[in-house]
Order: C-alpha cells, then sequence, then structure tokens
C-alpha cells in the first residue's frame, strides 16, 4: 500500500508538468495581426522673411544693444543695406551690403505647419551656433575669416512655440549690429536655421 502512495506522487507531479507546459506552450505562441497604423506627418515651412532695412535711411544702436531706450534709432545718410530671402524651408540668408560700425537692422520670420500633428520650435542655428533657451545669448560672428568680429546678432522670441496643424507662428525675429571691425565695402552674409521637432518630443531647458 505504502508503494502505491509513493507511486502515486511521481505520477501527479508528471501530470502537473505537463499541464504547466502546455499552458506556458500556449501563451508564449506568437499571434501575427494584418492591418494598417497611420501615423502623422512632421512637416512644415518658413512663409515670409522680411528685413527693417531695405530702401531709407540707415538705423543704429550701441554695442551689445545696449539702453537706455530707445535701443535703436534711425539716422541722417542711406548707405547700406540689408536683404534676406528663404533659402529652403526651414533658413533663412541674410546679406548686409555696405555695411559700418553702429549699422543696425532687424529680420522677421513666419512659418507654417504643413503637417498633421503639432510641432515645437527647439532652437535655432545661427551659422553654427545653436540657440535653445531664454534669455537669448547675443552671438558674435566673424564673416570674412580675419578673426575678428564683423557683427552681433540676438534673437529675439519664438523658440518653444507650439504650432499645430494649418497654424501660421507669430513672428519670430533677430537684431543685427555691424561691429568696428567689420570690412569696408564688402557683403556679409550668414544663414539661420529654425529647427522644429514633434511637440511631444519637445523638453524645456
Amino acid at each position: 500500500m505504502q508503494n502505491k502512495k509513493l507511486m502515486v506522487i511521481p505520477m501527479l507531479l508528471i501530470v502537473a508538468l505537463v499541464i504547466t507546459g502546455f499552458a506556458y506552450a500556449h501563451w508564449s505562441k506568437t499571434l501575427t495581426i494584418i492591418g494598417t497604423v497611420n501615423t502623422g506627418e512632421l512637416d512644415w515651412q518658413i512663409t515670409d522673411v522680411s528685413c527693417l532695412d531695405t530702401t531709407g535711411y540707415d538705423y543704429h544702436c550701441r554695442d551689445d544693444f545696449a539702453g537706455p531706450a530707445p535701443r535703436f534709432w534711425m539716422g541722417d545718410k542711406d548707405v547700406g543695406n540689408t536683404s534676406c530671402g528663404i533659402t529652403d524651408s526651414h533658413t533663412v540668408t541674410v546679406n548686409l551690403t555696405n555695411v559700418y560700425p553702429s549699422y543696425y537692422t532687424s529680420v522677421s520670420v513666419y512659418a507654417h505647419n504643413t503637417g498633421t500633428i503639432p510641432l515645437i520650435i527647439e532652437k535655432v542655428v545661427i551659422d553654427t551656433t545653436e540657440i535653445t533657451a531664454y534669455p537669448y545669448p547675443i552671438v558674435k560672428l566673424d564673416l570674412n575669416g580675419d578673426l575678428k568680429n564683423d557683427i552681433e546678432i540676438w534673437w529675439r522670441d519664438g523658440i518653444g512655440t507650439q504650432m499645430h496643424p494649418c497654424e501660421d507662428s507669430p513672428e519670430m525675429s533677430f537684431w543685427i549690429h555691424v561691429l568696428q571691425d567689420a570690412p569696408q565695402g564688402e557683403t556679409l552674409s550668414f544663414t539661420i536655421k529654425i529647427v522644429a521637432i514633434q511637440w511631444n518630443e519637445y523638453v524645456s531647458p
């Protein structure tokens, strides 16, 4: 009788293992679902750009855009000129012609969300310098390779702006000031690239 009881125990263990193995095999089975997953499209473009000084009297400002108010003012001569244009959907090129120390101008940029998901303006790249957070630094650039800074740029607004599909951005602008070491009679050029990402990937600085 004792031997029969002892034989029952291994049999029960075998049955339990078989059941457990069946359950594991059942739940670890690969299920294939056939269907279509639609994702949103991140797409946007710069739609307009304008400059303060295209024709008329030149403007001026102090080094580092220092106060007191007004930060910039109109002078009494028309010598320098600023032109700007859309290089590609995310980039603006600015050309400063026949400018001189204390010359001031500003550029305004507008964009449109042409995609299907909200986006946020993450940063701007001025030539190779990235700006990601307020307070925005003043960026100084050597544009002719003589190791002396020719201009300084102060980005003013727009980083962190959210744009929904089919929505236009508010004005994004920056100030430009020509420094003492700028070369005479040359055209100085630089680019501004605006970078946007999907709204839920943005991490506030």
